[in-house]
């Protein structure tokens, strides 16, 4: 008689719980495959947070894009008069500028957006009243009897500046626009001088590039005669007219100069000295072109004086030695920074 086993329940019990049904296998492998799952979500986290950052950007970009676009379209007139006078920079030599300008404006943007972003926060209120300001002073200049025409010109480029001003508070905020200020207060020379304005800044450079020539005259041992802008030179008689007045280099010189502090110098003051420096420079480059020219007239030929190729295009290689003049100054501004920070 075969002997019974009294804990062969317990036997069985033990063998069921060691060996787990095929139900409950699976039941053991569902976690397993939501730990992949997680896995998989956790991986594509930064992915859609990639997406959605560029997303964030590409909205107000391509808001503002669009607010330009519709200010164009809409004050198309002025704007086409002022380039097409900046391509005749012959006849209008203060315009030459512009057509320039809104594309290293837009490059200063980019340089910047970085800094821009960060502190963007739309603003549609402020936005949207600085739009309308521009769009009334637009809709006034083309309206109302202001005077000559340059004077409604300036008034009509003044207000789409002030359009774009707005649409940029209204895509990126007040604080996007102080971040990015440089850039919109470079676009008020897009603005053209008004007539008075331009007569006085023009008998400014004209007077002050008379003097510095009478004083380097003075320093090479030339002898002289002057009346206001008239000088007897000896055997040549010259006038310092308003065309000797270098207002197109000038302003390009002046342009040039802010571009630059702004692009390589950081410090207040290292930008206050490299500004302070470009009125100056520019009347020593009008006057070292007169007295150039001058000595050429009376020791060579004549010509160089009275209308030949070199003194119609000598301003060209005097506006590049200016610039290369800053390029240095602004150089050796911040060396001085970096040894500054560096103590």
């Amino acid at each position: 008689m075969p002997r019974r086993d009294p804990f062969g329940w317990i036997s069985g019990s033990c063998s069921a719980l060691q060996e787990p049904s095929s139900a409950a296998k699976g039941l053991v492998e569902v976690p397993k495959r939501v730990s992949t799952a997680a896995r998989d979500l956790q991986l594509l986290e930064p992915t859609w947070a990639l997406a959605r950052i560029g997303i964030a950007r590409m909205v107000p970009y391509a808001g503002f894009l669009l607010l330009i676009a519709l200010s164009v379209a809409w004050a198309w007139q002025p704007l086409i008069t002022v380039i097409g006078r900046s391509l005749k920079s012959g006849e209008y030599e203060h315009y030459s500028h512009i057509v320039l300008l809104p594309f290293i404006c837009a490059y200063l943007l980019y340089l910047n957006r970085d800094a821009i972003l960060r502190h963007a926060k739309p603003g549609p209120r402020t936005g949207i009243l600085l739009g309308l300001a521009g769009t009334a002073t637009i809709w006034f200049a083309g309206t109302s009897v202001i005077g000559a025409l340059g004077n409604r010109l300036s008034v009509a480029m003044l207000g789409l500046v002030t359009v774009w001003a707005g649409s940029f508070v209204i895509c990126y905020g007040v604080r996007g626009l102080w971040t990015a200020a440089f850039p919109f207060v470079l676009l008020i020379f897009m603005v053209p001088l008004p007539p008075a304005a331009l007569a006085a800044i023009i008998w400014f450079l004209q007077r002050t590039s008379a003097d510095a020539s009478a004083l380097i005259f003075a320093l090479i041992g030339m002898p002289f005669f002057r009346d206001g802008f008239v000088f007897a030179l000896p055997g040549l008689t010259i006038q310092v007219a308003e065309e000797c007045s270098g207002i197109r280099s000038s302003l390009a010189l002046l342009i040039s100069g802010l571009v630059m502090a702004y692009v390589l110098l950081r410090g207040t003051w290292t930008r206050a000295i490299f500004i302070l420096v470009i009125v100056p420079l520019a009347i020593v480059k009008n006057a070292m072109r007169i007295v150039v020219l001058s000595w050429l007239a009376i020791h060579v030929d004549p010509s160089f004086i009275t209308g030949s190729a070199v003194h119609r295009t000598s301003g060209i290689p005097v506006f590049l030695a200016s610039l290369t003049i800053l390029g240095g100054l602004a150089g050796l501004l911040r060396r001085f920074e970096q040894k500054g920070a560096a103590a």
